[in-house]
């Protein structure tokens, strides 16, 4: 027979049991190089406009041309893929910041998309930001001094 003592003892452990699955529950994933090109955060997969499946945690390297490579794991086996960012959420969660990037295949935009949640004052947010910003701009933009098409040489 259980005596108070013991009942005191074992609701205690329960009590603290709960509180630690709660806590690491609401406990977001994450980790970013001092150069934050190299992360890890919480992503979901949304495809027609729907989220499919669960946050899950996800590695992600951002590319020297603005592309992201995403090593996600699924049962034992990593998968990895390249996704371009799409944009920013303008009105994210507290504390946080809301990417949203398309899977490329071969060089092809697929309609699948990666909804990522970085906290908002993580290393990898500026440089999400610059590739954002470099993917955004227009690809016709003429460089600077070429407003005028050359002519042939010596014709001034």
């Amino acid at each position: 027979m259980l005596c108070a003592v013991d009942f005191v003892w074992i609701s205690l452990t329960v009590l603290v049991l709960v509180g630690m699955w709660w806590l690491g529950y609401k406990m977001e994933p994450h980790w970013a190089s001092k150069d934050g090109t190299r992360f890890l955060c919480n992503s979901q997969e949304i495809e027609k406009g729907e989220p499919v499946g669960r946050l899950r945690e996800t590695r992600i390297t951002v590319m020297p041309d603005g592309l992201l490579m995403v090593s996600r794991k699924r049962l034992v086996r990593r998968r990895y893929s390249k996704w371009q960012l799409l944009g920013k959420s303008p009105d994210p969660p507290k504390k946080l910041e809301v990417y949203l990037a398309q899977l490329r295949e071969d060089g092809q935009t697929i309609p699948s998309m990666l909804s990522m949640r970085v906290p908002s004052k993580s290393r990898c947010v500026p440089v999400l930001d610059a590739a954002l910003a470099s993917v955004s701009a227009p690809a016709s933009r003429r460089p600077p001094g070429s407003g005028r098409s050359a002519g042939r040489p010596g014709q001034d």
